[in-house]
Formats: structure tokens, sequence, C-alpha cells
């Protein structure tokens, strides 16, 4: 597997779900909470990929989908699994949810013609949000420590509960070694990639499935901002992290 894939899905829901808390807590820290719609459990949202709702004034409203990203860490040599690694110095966009395997091996034109399913276009040109909050968090908990948490969370959400509490248990054993928050709009990132230079690409990151390939464009993060399709807010846990945390 090439360096800086993308999360595999059973590590990256629950990786989500540690990012998502950070950055509701951050969105909402001016505001009332009730201001912040989480709908990335809601089925109606599923196809749409949106992550968060949140109100703005005049009745207006901001669509986000979330990606959390552990490829900030400060030591090139640490890596946790699925919560901690090195610094890539990339944004993914995903192009490609699903490349697939399943391909006919004779062409009269050379083209690779798909046998049995199509392959599926990534979030970047799927999603229906108004913008895009690409979170970069590096954490030095172990696994075990956050698991149990996170089972909590999920009977919770299966139970159509409140998790306001356990988020808040989860934002004190939080123990992050870097964090940083990139957000851009979604339909300009569409309109920059179809103009853009190579210079502002590294290739591609895959993540392998039994029957498919997920293929994401690696951006470099810094041009991304420089140029001014990304907003770094910086990093963003300082500011909603109960005073008892210590770094």
């Amino acid at each position: 597997m090439a360096e800086y894939t993308v999360h595999t899905t059973r590590v990256a829901k629950k990786f989500e779900w540690f990012g998502m808390t950070v950055v509701k807590r951050y969105l909402t820290r001016d505001k009332d909470s009730r201001d912040l719609r989480d709908v990335h459990s809601n089925p109606e949202f599923y196809d749409k990929g949106i992550d968060l709702v949140l109100n703005l004034p005049n009745a207006q409203k901001r669509t986000i989908d979330l990606k959390v990203d552990s490829y900030i860490g400060s030591d090139p040599s640490r890596k946790i699994r699925g919560l901690c690694n090195p610094d890539s110095g990339f944004i993914l966009l995903e192009t490609i949810s699903q490349l697939q395997y399943d391909r006919s091996r004779n062409s009269t034109n050379g083209t690779l013609p798909v046998r049995q399913k199509a392959d599926v276009p990534g979030w970047f040109f799927t999603s229906s949000a108004d913008e895009v909050y690409y979170y970069f968090l590096a954490l030095l908990n172990t696994e075990n420590q956050l698991n149990p948490l996170y089972a909590e969370y999920v009977e919770l959400v299966k139970g159509n509960q409140p998790t306001d509490e356990v988020e808040n248990r989860l934002l004190r054993e939080l123990r992050v070694d870097r964090d940083l928050l990139v957000s851009f709009s979604l339909s300009e990132a569409r309109a920059w990639y179809d103009a853009a230079p190579e210079t502002m690409f590294h290739g591609y990151a895959p993540a392998p499935n039994p029957s498919y390939l997920t293929l994401s464009k690696r951006v470099k993060r810094d041009l991304f901002i420089s140029n001014g399709i990304g907003k770094s807010h910086g990093s963003i846990f300082s500011l909603v992290k109960p005073k008892s945390v210590s770094r």
C-alpha cells in the first residue's frame, strides 16, 4: 500500500467521530449549540455527502462535508494506526470512490471497459455540501483508551439519544499532538481543480478494498491555502479543550 493512503472504512468511522467532536465545538464556541445540526448519522443525508448543517443569520444555512485526516503528526517516525501519522503536507481530494478491479482484458481501441460495474466518482465530485471542512488531527492516545467512549457513542446514536456528555468526556481524554483545520468552498474548489497546474498536485493516494480501489488526488496543502482556495483556521483543539486538559 502506498504511503499517505486514506483510512480504511472501519478505522475512519471511529476517527471521524474524534475529529467531528472537536470541529462541532469549534463551530459553536460563540453560538448556541442548537445552531449546528449533526446529520452525519442521518440516512437522509448519506447520498448528499453532508455531515453538519450550520444555521446562519437571516435564515441562511451552510452545509458541511467533514473530512478527518491523521497525517499531521510532528514526529516523522511516529505511527499510531488510525490515530497519528507523519505530516504528509497534502490534502486528499477523493476523485474516484470505487475504481473497479473487474475489467475486460480484450479491447479493440485500447480502453479497459468495465465488465460488470461502472466506476463511482468520489466525494469531490458528488458531495452536495456548500463547504468541506478538512481537519488534520494527530492523536497520541492508544486505540484502547478511546474504544470504550466510541462504543458508548455508537449505542447512543442507535438509540437516538443525546451525545453531548460522552463528547465532553472524549474531549477530556484526547491527547492531541498536532491539528489543523482547512475549509474550502466545494464549488470554487471544483472550478479551480479544472484549471489548476500539475505543480499543485503530487500523484494519487490509493485505498485498496476487496473488490475496488478508492483514489484521492494529493493537493499540496500550503499551495492550496496560499492560492486562496483553502482557508486555514489554524489549530482549533486549544480553543475547545476543557481547561483540565493539557497538551
